[in-house]
């Protein structure tokens, strides 16, 4: 196989499609550093898979796109493409293979084999125990050396694995160990599921088998319900048909009451009508007499008016009178204030026309003026245009000056500066030379700082190794806890759950602690729910209080009564009753007990209870001794003549007369007594664990962050070693740099003296023209001077003709002021001789209008006295019409009551009509009401048999059973008693136990295929793990055979081993490098120089490549280290190895490209942006 080509675009510098083809031997890339060479490794082991950034000299994912420079834009993807003639090496049927990898700025990547879309992982698979691997030996950088060698001894067997091909193995066994673990978790959590379906299987048959019998209950009581439902309906028929014929008979009794209302009403009617024409006449005669007496009213009004009017009159033309002399006077003074005003307004006119004349001469002479100030304007004009030419000329006469004298100071000032750069030159040449000698020293001390970060490292590593085991110890125990509080909070459920339901006690005692009924509250409780009995006596005080656990416990007789009641009406069965009010306890016998062997103790005295149920215990245990074994209370009993009730802790019970019961009892899941007690215990248990639970996330978090804290610490040792590496490197490259530097530096010195030199003949030349710019700037300055005096005379004469335009035009302004005043009193002097003339006038109009008013008063006062006298004979006359109308409404008024007490009796009669009209409409309505009901009765049986049986009720009948009603009821209340003794029935019961027996099988099938499953993963497993140990005992001897050759060949001597760690423990133990140069001691691999630890990688590189050829290498600068007699036998090594193997060799030593077939040169050309050149080999001399 032969790597032929690689593609890239985006990546890094590459902003332009790059292609570079490799042919087979060695082809080298060399440019200038910063260049962009190494991007082309960088490329080709990430596009083999490389998931760490910081391996391909990045910080995050998008580093690797090109981020753009000063002229071109950043690239949204990078893409990289390998292309491998295959030859059978690769596990696909292709003679060509295409990788791809590309990566978008969004973060999103995408894998490609022969352009078709993959997975990360199917890259690495194609190149599994190939020697290709973008963490393998096939990509080795210079910084790769020290990760070789700095690696500990489990890390370094990944580059043995990968020679040796069992990369593949250790993949297949990782994944088959990962399908055995899941295996092992699925058969765990089918055995749980396995064992609950168990638990649940038994009480689920149960349940089915109540349910059935419940079904066959259920038919039978459905089928009596229809006979019920069908007698109820043909009996409620005939009641309706019934009610039928008293609702007809009802209904005509109402008909005719109704007649005989209506009769009522119509003679009623008739007398309303002739008592509302009465009321009529009444309301017409009184609004008859009302408009006469209003007449009346009118013309009493009417003529005290015109009296009064007579008075007013008589006072009105005595004020006229007053008014018209008062008129006269305002006449004549109007006529006296006119004759003022006239003369007045005369004077103003010539007062008036003397301010015109004097006004329209100073305008003549402000005109004159003028015309002289626009002749000065142009005078003035042309002694300034005459002055801004002569000061132009000046400037530029003082500008050439001044450009001149720059020069000369720009001439001194680059003399001065090139003095100072000669200075400055001499001084950077003094800093470099004590530069030199300080780099030396600093790359001393960076060497001793890497030793000291690989120490750093190692311990952070061990640091990490044992957080890590802490936290899968605090992890494990937090998963055996977490399962032992899970099944105790289940099982508090299921214990409180039994506890509700009184599981275990008689159906009678059950029904009383359940019941509902007021007389409830009068119930203590069971015996054994109020005592509190030791965990060790449970078994014996079981034995001993036998039934008595489920007596009853009441305050009184009377609840004890009415709990009894309950049970005989409810047909629940019989309960013992203890209470409080007349159980008497009995104290113990008076017996020693202290020289007898086992006995513990009277069983009243073990019990804990409240103190107001001791007597209840000291009632039934206060007689009963408990002792520790059999054979201690046979001896007891004997010894008191049997006499004795005896229970062993044990549970055999030895009763007074000799009698005694023992054996094996039915296991329980938990009893009567040490169920509060295993609820309290289990709920103690779950605390605890719960607080254990607390307790280790928070040891698992601290030890996460240790680890944390100590991969961290891991990480910054290794950041710290690779930057410590880069700054030698980095010094070594400056301390290059610095000899180039200090000859360039010579060579500044030399060329500033030169230059200063050169300065000082120019500036001898531009002092001359200074000399003679400064006279003509003389002569300019003198001609300025005169066109200014000039320009000012001119300025001076404008100014004093515009002073006398203003003192003129200001003049003028107050004579037309002086103008305007006069003009205003001679309009206010004529508005007042108009407003006194229209004084006049309305003085006079108001006399025509008092003698008018007083001709119209007169005339009124005449007309009064006439219409007086017509108003007193008509109010006469309407007095006499006021009586007779009076006397005709109190005549239809006598009519009206006579109607109006005949219609009171009709009230009475129709009353009476309705009355008994009423009561026949209630009759009616009552049975109307027993009708529908009858009727919605019928409908809700029809309804209740349509809907629960889907009949008629006429077929309903016909199904019905041939049994009287008083027997169907009897048998009803009997199976409704059988269903309630079944209690809660589960109605899927049946149902669900199919379920969950077939849910059992199908489960018991998956855990034989999950065992079986797991056999064979272990048997594949086994002999992948001897595979693997075979193949890689065989390569690493046969490697370290090659190392130990190869090594001596490139150092000239010395000593090279391979060593594996733990031999018991070949698929794990870690590989040690030992070394011992030629006339030295054996050395850590830390204290080999920077040539040394490089060779001694190249060596372990080519004894890979010996036992098994790589199909292509890349070796990244590793020979910068060498000096040039390693290089040449680097050089020589690449070629004996090129015959099996190709190299892509970056480099910049002459003695690898000596040796190179293919050459290509990458160079910068825009900022930032790499090119690639293929050169010729005859141009490397």
């Amino acid at each position: 196989m032969q790597l032929k080509r690689l593609e890239a675009y985006g990546f890094k510098s590459f902003a332009d499609k790059i292609t570079i083809d490799f042919d087979k031997g060695i082809t080298a890339i060399v440019g200038p550093n910063g260049s962009g060479k190494s991007n082309i490794t960088d490329a080709i082991r990430w596009v083999l898979g490389e998931q760490n950034v910081r391996n391909l000299r990045g910080t995050k994912a998008e580093d690797i796109i090109f981020t753009g420079s000063a002229s071109r834009k950043a690239l949204g993807v990078a893409e990289v493409s390998l292309f491998f003639a295959n030859d059978g090496t690769l596990p696909v049927d292709f003679r060509e293979v295409v990788v791809t990898r590309r990566l978008y700025r969004s973060g999103e990547s995408e894998f490609y084999i022969n352009r078709s879309r993959c997975r990360l992982k199917d890259i690495y698979n194609l190149f599994a125990d190939t020697g290709i691997g973008h963490d393998g030996m096939s990509i080795i950088g210079q910084n790769r050396i020290d990760d070789i060698l700095n690696s500990r001894p489990e890390e370094r067997r990944a580059f043995f694995e990968e020679t040796a091909g069992i990369t593949k193995y250790r993949n297949r066994k990782r994944e088959s160990v990962r399908k055995l673990t899941d295996t092992e978790n699925n058969l765990i959590r089918v055995q749980d599921i396995i064992n609950e379906i168990e638990n649940q299987l038994e009480p689920l048959a149960r349940h089915a088998e109540k349910t059935r019998v419940f079904n066959e209950l259920d038919g039978e009581y459905r089928k009596c319900k229809l006979t019920k439902l069908a007698q109820d309906y043909v009996r409620e028929s005939q009641r309706k048909t019934d009610n039928d014929g008293k609702l007809a008979e009802a209904r005509d009794g109402a008909v005719a009451a109704e007649t005989r209302v209506k009769a009522v009403a119509a003679k009623k009617e008739q007398l309303g009508k002739e008592i509302i024409d009465f009321e009529q006449q009444l309301k017409e005669q009184a609004e008859k007499n009302e408009a006469i007496r209003q007449k009346i009213e009118a013309a009493s009004t009417e003529m005290a008016q015109l009296q009064e009017r007579q008075e007013q009159s008589d006072a009105a033309k005595a004020r006229i009178l007053a008014r018209r002399q008062e008129l006269n006077h305002e006449v004549a003074q109007a006529v006296a204030d006119m004759a003022q005003l006239s003369e007045k307004e005369a004077q103003q006119k010539k007062d008036l026309a003397l301010a015109d004349s004097l006004l329209s001469q100073e305008k003549e002479k402000a005109k004159c003026i003028a015309d002289r100030i626009r002749e000065q304007k142009e005078v003035d004009k042309s002694a300034s245009e005459k002055r801004e030419k002569a000061q132009a000329a000046l400037t530029q006469k003082q500008q050439e000056l001044a450009l001149i004298e720059r020069d000369i100071e720009n001439g001194s000032g680059d003399q001065e500066a090139r003095e100072a750069s000669l200075l400055e030159a001499r001084q950077e040449l003094e800093r470099l030379e004590g530069l030199q000698e300080k780099l030396a020293g600093e790359i001393s001390q960076q060497d001793e700082a890497i030793k000291a970060r690989v120490a750093e490292q190692q311990q952070a590593q061990t640091a990490q190794r044992e957080a890590a085991q802490k936290m899968a110890d605090c992890q494990q125990r937090y998963n055996e806890t977490s399962q032992q509080v899970k099944s105790a909070e289940s099982k508090i459920q299921f214990l409180s759950r039994m506890q509700q339901d009184y599981e275990g006690f008689g159906k009678a005692a059950k029904a009383v602690l359940k019941s509902r009924e007021n007389w409830r509250r009068g119930v203590a409780g069971a015996v054994a729910e109020l005592i509190d009995v030791p965990r060790d006596y449970v078994t014996a005080l079981e034995i001993a209080l036998g039934g008595n656990l489920q007596n009853i416990v009441t305050e009184d007789t009377d609840t004890a009564k009415a709990a009894i009641a309950y049970l005989k009406r409810e047909r629940q069965g019989r309960v013992t009753f203890l209470p409080l009010s007349t159980i008497v306890s009995r104290p113990p016998k008076d017996i020693a007990f202290s020289a007898d062997e086992g006995v513990i103790g009277w069983a009243s005295e073990l019990v804990k209870t409240e103190e107001k149920f001791r007597k209840i215990v000291d009632f039934l245990l206060s007689r009963t001794l408990v002792v520790d074994t059999l054979d201690n209370g046979l001896k007891l009993a004997k010894k008191h003549n049997y006499k004795l009730r005896i229970v062993t802790k044990e549970g055999e019970l030895l009763n007074p007369g000799g009698s005694l019961s023992g054996g094996s009892r039915q296991h329980q899941e938990s009893s009567f007594l040490n169920r509060s007690g295993e609820i309290e215990e289990l709920k103690e248990k779950l605390t605890r664990g719960q607080k254990l639970l607390e307790t280790l996330v928070a040891e698992r978090q601290a030890a996460q962050q240790a680890q944390a804290d100590a991969g961290q610490r891991q990480n910054e040792a290794m950041e710290a070693l690779h930057e410590a590496n880069v700054h030698r490197a980095e010094l070594r490259v400056s301390r290059e740099r610095l000899a180039e530097n200090l000859t360039s530096q010579k060579l500044t010195v030399k060329e500033l003296e030169e230059a200063a030199e050169k300065i000082k003949a120019t500036f001898a030349k531009i002092q001359e023209k200074r000399t003679l710019a400064a006279r003509a700037v003389a002569a300019a300055q003198r001609e300025f001077e005169e066109a200014e005096h000039a320009a000012e005379d001119a300025a001076i004469e404008l100014e004093d003709l515009e002073q006398d335009a203003d003192d003129l035009s200001e003049y003028i302004q107050k004579r037309e002021v002086n103008r305007a005043v006069l003009e205003q009193e001679a309009l206010r002097s004529r508005e007042h001789l108009l407003l006194r003339t229209r004084d006049k006038e309305r003085s006079e109009q108001s006399l025509r209008d008092n003698e008018a008013e007083e001709k119209q008063l007169v005339a009124g006062l005449e007309e009064s006295v006439s219409r007086l006298e017509v108003i007193r004979g008509q109010n006469a006359n309407w007095q006499n019409l006021f009586a007779e109308g009076q006397a005709a409404h109190d005549k239809i008024y006598a009519q009206r009551m006579t109607k109006l007490t005949e219609s009171q009796q009709a009230d009475k009669d129709a009353h009476e009509a309705a009355r008994k009209l009423n009561q026949a409409q209630e009759h009616v309505h009552k049975l109307e009401i027993i009708e529908t009901k009858l009727q919605l009765a019928l409908e809700e049986w029809q309804e209740t048999i349509l809907s629960e049986y889907g009949l008629t009720p006429e077929r309903a009948a016909e199904e019905a059973l041939d049994m009287e009603p008083p027997a169907v009821h009897h048998r009803m209340k009997e199976l409704e008693r059988k269903i309630k003794e079944l209690g809660p029935v589960n109605p899927n019961a049946l149902e669900e136990y199919e379920e969950q027996q077939k849910r059992h099988d199908f489960m018991q099938g998956q855990a034989k295929d999950l065992i079986e499953a797991k056999e064979n993963l272990e048997h594949i497993i086994a002999d992948m793990d001897e595979a693997m140990t075979k193949q890689f005992k065989e390569a690493f001897a046969q490697i370290q055979v090659y190392f130990a050759d190869i090594f001596v060949r490139l150092f000239g001597g010395g000593k090279a081993e391979l060593k594996l760690l733990d031999e018991h423990d070949v698929l794990n133990t870690g590989v040690d490098i030992l070394v011992t140069l030629p006339q030295k001691k054996r050395q850590n691999l830390s204290a080999l120089s920077g040539g040394e630890r490089a060779l001694t990688v190249i060596a372990l590189l080519f004894s890979f490549l010996r036992y098994r050829p790589s199909p292509f290498s890349v070796l990244d600068e590793i020979d910068a280290p060498l000096d040039e007699a390693n290089v040449v036998r680097f050089g020589s090594f690449l070629r004996e190895f090129a015959e099996n193997t190709q190299f892509i060799v970056v480099t910049h030593r002459k003695g690898t490209m000596e040796s190179v077939d293919t050459m290509y040169g990458v160079t910068i050309e825009d900022a930032g942006v790499s090119k690639i050149l293929s050169v010729k080999l005859d141009d490397i001399e």
